[in-house]
Order: structure tokens, then C-alpha cells, then sequence
């Protein structure tokens, strides 16, 4: 089947999305850019890579605690302000990294993966078109999963900044973020946002699983499986 029917699904926040060139079920008849290329010179990701992990922390660990990690972190002012745009990835990491350290691991855990989760909704809810999703909820799930795949790899920069970022279709379906700038360990950020967005876009239970290779760089990978 050619990428042609693939439509990338997310609503640009950051940039305008390319105006559409033609019929049928393309990502440029969505009006959507298939540009990969990041749009930064530096590392920098989307805004919800702060914001939920503040609201996650404070559910979790209440506000007062939530607060102090922030101030741990050198990064009281986006606790009290949370960014509205795209931020450097460096804090972004350094924040993880002091929830990492100062947290019991399965707490972080669960701090990570239920931020990653609400990014995903949020993106369900606010970046992809409603016809979008209700045109693949309708498709194989196989197909609809590499349209997923392919919006990833189109909009990989609000996650993972310039990291070079690869998809592969297929069951189990293949994400890799190179030198990814805001890997932590497990990555249960990034696990929690592609789970929500392939069962949001699937209406089928997902699960991801995340292991890590090394061939002079390091490479995040992320598997994604749904019941068939």
C-alpha cells in the first residue's frame, strides 16, 4: 500500500501546516506538512513535556513536594508559569533527571508514564482533527497505524528536538530516537505517549515496549503492539 494514503494526522501548534496539492487521502490533503525536517537549530520539544509532568507530580506527590523537585531542578519558574511554546530540551532533561534521582523508582515510573499518557490525550483532543481520527478508526489497524507512524516521523521534533528519529510498520510497529535529548531510563514518558496515541487512533489496547541499542550512538526503541 503507498505512503500516499498515510494522512499525517497532527495539527501543527508550532508552525503553519502546508496547504493542501491535491485529491484523495494524503497528508496533503489534510493540509498537513510531511516536512520531517525540525524546525530549530538547537534541541528544543513541545510544551507538554513540562506542563503534564507538573500536573502528574502534583496529582502524585502533591503540590508542595511537586514544587520543591521543580526548585531541585533549578526550574521554579516553570512551576509557578508553565511554558506555553517550545522549550530547550536541556532543562527539560535536567527536570527528569532530578524526578529520576530524587524519586522512588516506581513512583518515577508511574509519575512518567501517566505524564507521557496525558500528552498523548492532549494531542488526541487538540493536534489531530476530529475526521481524521474517525476515518481511521474505520481502517485496518494496520493501516491506520502506519498513518500513525508516519504523522510520528513528520512531527518528531515536538518530542524528541533534532534527534534523528526512524519508523518502521509492521506488527510489532518501530519507533527509534537517536541520542534522544530527553531519554531517561525505561523512557516511560515517550512509552506513555505512543500507548495513548496508537490506542487513541487504534480503539484497540496497545501496549510499548522499550529497549535500548548501541552502535556508537545510543538508540531508543520503542515497540508497539495492539491486539489483532
Amino acid at each position: 500500500m503507498s505512503d500516499a494514503v498515510s494522512p499525517v494526522l497532527f495539527r501543527a501548534a508550532e508552525r503553519p501546516a502546508s496547504p493542501a496539492v491535491g485529491p484523495g487521502m494524503g497528508e496533503e490533503a489534510l493540509g498537513l506538512s510531511t516536512d520531517a525536517s525540525p524546525p530549530h537549530a538547537v534541541h528544543k520539544v513541545g510544551p507538554n513535556a513540562v506542563i503534564q509532568t507538573r500536573l502528574a507530580l502534583i496529582d502524585i506527590c502533591g503540590a508542595e513536594h511537586a514544587r520543591a523537585l521543580f526548585s531541585e531542578a533549578g526550574l521554579i519558574d516553570w512551576f509557578d508559569l508553565p511554558p506555553d511554546s517550545m522549550v530547550s530540551a536541556e532543562p527539560v532533561n535536567r527536570l527528569n533527571m532530578t524526578l529520576f534521582q530524587q524519586l522512588d523508582r516506581p513512583v518515577f515510573e508511574m509519575l512518567m508514564a501517566d505524564a507521557g499518557a496525558r500528552t498523548g490525550r492532549y494531542i488526541l483532543e487538540n493536534r489531530i482533527p476530529v475526521p481524521a481520527r474517525l476515518l481511521l478508526q474505520r481502517l485496518p489497524a494496520w493501516l491506520a497505524a502506519r498513518a500513525l507512524l508516519k504523522a510520528i516521523r513528520a512531527h518528531a521534533w515536538t518530542f524528541a528536538g533534532n534527534a534523528r528519529v526512524a519508523v518502521m510498520p509492521g506488527h510489532p510497529a518501530i519507533i527509534e530516537i537517536r541520542e534522544n535529548p530527553i531519554t531517561v531510563p525505561g523512557c516511560p514518558w515517550h512509552r506513555g505517549v505512543f500507548e495513548m496515541l496508537f490506542s487513541g487512533v487504534l480503539g484497540k489496547p496497545v501496549h510499548v515496549d522499550h529497549s535500548i541499542l548501541f552502535d556508537g550512538r545510543s538508540c531508543d526503541r520503542f515497540m508497539v503492539r495492539w491486539n489483532l
